[in-house]
């Protein structure tokens, strides 16, 4: 099969390799169409603590089941178009037993320590498959993943209906969590530095925006009437971004870390403690939420509030991976690039 290899960091190549065989308990995905995520071109880099070369990377897929080593759940056949929970786990450490497997000591994801889903086939565990529904199309599901992580941080911010939400930084990722704040009942701005992004947040999205280059605590303001957002979700992973998060949140309120910080910063937390403020950690998303997230997939689709179409910059083949990553890393490409190996 047709697969895009990282060799080397700086080095992902298309390449023959061997077609996977499945064992008992696992499944043999054919891919429909696989996201390039932020986390990717961090491999790809080299700046990920725990990916090792040589990789298929892709955690960001739909496919269509098409074996399976062992019998299947009930309301799973093969041929179902599924989404994979692309999470790996011990099953044992102390995270685990108490149920909270995503943050597992020895956490492993598909794509960074195993191979995933920049190939036209993957194998992964049957207890991760899950079945899409109809009502959402191929070019939706694909984005599970990203959506998983903004409800998940939206359970972790205990996101109240009617709140004032802040998020900074409007990428694929920041999107996603202001449009699942904004489902979940609250009043949402989004703060970014790119003026691209901003029109697109606003124009395409309908968020009130705030210009990060151009005094955001004077905009915070008059947005909150002064007293700060409930919520902030801090995207960016930039000390300036976790900076404004601390002075745009209200007394008591709660500052949501979603972004990774690339290396080491220096902030001044007295606002935290002055405020009283909480600041919550949010890593991937619980198993319970990747598998909630298709249904509510299904609601944005029927409410129409969003098109989240319009996250897709493009869509391409298997053997542009390398290239799609070079222009995401030049700023040439913003929005979210689909791999399609069928093209």
């Amino acid at each position: 099969m047709k697969a895009v290899v990282t060799n080397q960091w700086h080095d992902a190549t298309l390449q023959d390799v061997d077609k996977p065989t499945v064992g008992p308990g696992e499944c043999l995905i054919q891919l429909k169409l696989a996201g390039i995520c932020g986390s990717d071109v961090h491999i790809y880099e080299g700046h990920h603590p725990t990916a090792k070369a040589p990789i298929i990377q892709g955690h960001e897929f739909v496919g269509t089941l098409v074996e399976a080593g062992g019998d299947l759940p009930d309301g799973l056949t093969v041929g179902d178009r599924v989404v994979v929970e692309p999470l790996i786990s011990c099953g044992t450490c102390e995270a685990c037993v108490a149920g909270n497997t995503h943050v597992c000591r020895s956490l492993k994801l598909l794509g960074i320590h195993e191979h995933g889903g920049f190939a036209e086939f993957v194998k992964v565990p049957t207890a991760k498959v899950i079945r899409v529904p109809d009502n959402v199309p191929d070019r939706l599901a694909v984005l599970t993943e990203p959506f998983a992580v903004g409800f998940h941080v939206c359970q972790r911010a205990e996101l109240k209906n009617g709140q004032r939400a802040l998020v900074i930084g409007a990428g694929p990722i920041g999107l996603i969590v202001a449009m699942v704040a904004a489902m979940s009942g609250a009043e949402v701005a989004i703060s970014e530095v790119s003026d691209e992004r901003l029109r697109q947040a606003e124009n395409d999205f309908g968020f009130m925006t705030i210009d990060a280059k151009n005094d955001p605590i004077s905009q915070a303001n008059k947005i909150t009437d002064g007293d700060g957002f409930d919520v902030v979700f801090e995207v960016s992973g930039t000390a300036p971004g976790l900076t404004f998060a601390m002075n745009a949140c209200r007394v008591r309120g709660r500052i949501v870390q979603v972004g990774f910080f690339g290396k080491p910063i220096e902030v001044n937390l007295m606002p935290i403690i002055l405020r009283e403020q909480t600041l919550v950690g949010s890593r991937v998303y619980a198993p319970l939420h990747f598998k909630r997230t298709l249904p509510m997939l299904g609601r944005l689709l029927s409410e129409k509030r969003f098109d989240a179409e319009k996250l897709i910059a493009e869509v391409r083949p298997l053997g542009t991976v390398q290239q799609s990553i070079h222009d995401m890393i030049e700023g040439k490409v913003t929005g979210k690039i689909l791999i399609d190996p069928k093209l």
